[in-house]
């Protein structure tokens, strides 16, 4: 919510200054970069944690609750925690070799990565959760039609 709110200053102000010269605000567009790539990993972790992120899942529902079911949502969990793994690595590699900085503030672009794995981080941590949720989950049909959620 802090940087969305930032940002959402930042352009407000950015947009007035146009209107009602205020001063130079170039320096700006910088640190709403720096929040919108914040917002947006930070943001897709929590996306993850939630259940809430886009995914196709029509055959997942009409499988919910089965033995088919279950072993389908262990192995779509277990290529995702894969995928994780190797995006999370990627992006430290990437955080950890940067060295170029921002062209205002002269900040490591090191600051502009790290959201990267951190949210990598936090998606595997998620993801192993919802696995172990998984593999203890019942796997018989259940009363009511509603799909089974482990995320």
């Amino acid at each position: 919510m802090a940087t969305f709110g930032t940002i959402c200053v930042l352009m407000t102000v950015g947009v007035a200054n146009r209107f009602l010269p205020l001063g130079s605000f170039g320096w700006s567009d910088e640190i709403v970069e720096l929040m919108q790539v914040w917002t947006v990993f930070i943001g897709a972790a929590e996306l993850w944690r939630c259940g809430l992120h886009f995914r196709v899942d029509i055959v997942p529902q009409q499988l919910a609750g089965t033995l088919t079911g279950k072993a389908l949502d262990i192995l779509l969990l277990a290529c995702s925690l894969v995928f994780l793994i190797v995006f999370t690595w990627q992006a430290f590699t990437l955080t950890r070799n940067a060295i170029n900085v921002s062209p205002i503030f002269a900040l490591s672009r090191r600051l502009w990565y790290a959201p990267m794995p951190l949210s990598g981080a936090l998606m595997i941590v998620f993801t192993l959760s919802s696995l172990a949720a998984a593999i203890r989950a019942p796997a018989r049909r259940k009363e009511t039609d509603e799909p089974a959620k482990y995320l």
